[in-house]
């Protein structure tokens, strides 16, 4: 069985690999001519970048094996994965159909669930013994 300070690093690669995967559909769907290039962009540009500060805020609070994070680390943690998750299929959703609603949703959960995530990330690093 892994150290819990393991499942935490490999869960914030997970939250943000999985938002940057989700984030390039959209640009994927815009080379084959299914949208236009710049609705894909305005998808794509938030959502990578979010992921990249996701994974930067969890590599930069990282500790290593030294220390281990709260019992309670993955019920900080689950508010802000959702609503990541849920940006994340705003941008599968946009690699089908131009929407108007989806950009504004995705910007609603990329900052609600990257701030949620980051500040739980900080929490459960800081209280980590």
């Amino acid at each position: 069985m892994p150290h819990p300070s393991a499942v935490l690093r490999l869960l914030g690669f997970a939250v943000a690999a999985g938002l940057a995967m989700a984030g390039v559909q959209p640009l994927v769907a815009a080379t084959t001519g299914s949208i236009d290039i710049r609705w894909a962009v305005g998808l794509t540009g938030p959502a990578v970048l979010t992921a990249g500060l996701v994974f930067g805020a969890g590599q930069l609070s990282d500790r290593g094996d030294g220390v281990q994070p709260p019992w309670y680390s993955a019920w900080l943690l689950m508010p802000g994965s959702f609503l990541l998750a849920g940006a994340a299929a705003m941008c599968i959703f946009g690699a089908l159909v131009q929407f108007s609603l989806i950009p504004w949703t995705m910007w609603v959960l990329l900052i609600s669930g990257g701030v949620l995530w980051t500040a739980a990330m900080v929490l459960v690093r800081s209280h980590s013994h």
